[in-house]
């Protein structure tokens, strides 16, 4: 994945390196610290088909079990935009002449347990992650569809609903001196399943158009900090 390739890239440089630098704050068992991170987030496969790039936030309170091995409880908030070039292009090849212009929020709010395994080098610390959780979702439909020059109404709707979801990626903790502060940056990998298929929207001749399954990557960086 071409979104990956500048993580993997600088995970690969750090298995290079050697020793370490004794100026950076190890992660001692016990300490406790926190992470914000936000940037955005890419659409994959038939969700893309649908959506635009959106973005992310996420907040995440690790615990260290042992110098590499940390458990943490996340929190995150994503927001995808519907992309009514994409809807309307979907429409004519199912046969329909019809524009949409449809208002479609589709948020986020993952809740998750997750751990981190990393490796510590010389002021970079490249760690793998995966998470499970909680994803509460909610999806606003609203606005119109022109057929031959006749617009017709959208019902607005609102669907708020919840589901477990996991998410694995790649990152790097970044030491910024030995006062327990450091970048923080991952990529990571959700998959959301909607068993449901909960449908974003029926066209004029009666069909339903939707994505039920929500895949997408973040690209995230932010600050974490250590306490000591």
């Amino acid at each position: 994945m071409k979104i990956l390739l500048p993580l993997l890239l600088l995970t690969g440089l750090a298995t290079s390196a050697h020793g370490q630098d004794e100026g950076d704050v190890p992660q001692k068992q016990g300490r406790i610290g926190i992470s914000v991170k936000a940037g955005p987030a890419f659409p994959l496969v038939d969700f893309s088909d649908l959506f635009t790039t959106g973005f992310t936030g996420f907040v995440d309170v690790p615990y260290n079990l042992t110098e590499d091995l940390q458990v943490y409880l996340g929190l995150g908030f994503s927001h995808f935009t519907l992309d009514n070039a994409k809807l309307t292009n979907h429409l004519k090849e199912l046969g329909e002449n019809t524009t949409a212009n449809i208002d479609a929020p589709y948020q986020l709010i993952p809740l998750v347990l997750g751990l981190n395994y990393s490796y510590r080098y010389p002021h970079f610390w490249p760690y793998f992650t995966m998470s499970l959780g909680m994803y509460f979702q909610k999806l606003e439909t609203s606005g119109s569809l022109t057929t031959a020059g006749v617009t017709t109404p959208v019902v607005s709707n609102t669907q708020t609903w919840s589901q477990d979801a996991f998410a694995v990626g790649i990152g790097s903790l970044i030491p910024l001196g030995n006062e327990g502060w450091a970048i923080d940056v991952n990529a990571k990998y959700n998959t959301v399943v909607d068993y449901k298929g909960r449908v974003l929207v029926t066209t004029t001749g009666g069909g339903n158009i939707g994505s039920r399954a929500i895949r997408y990557v973040n690209l995230l960086g932010g600050l974490s900090y250590t306490f000591r």
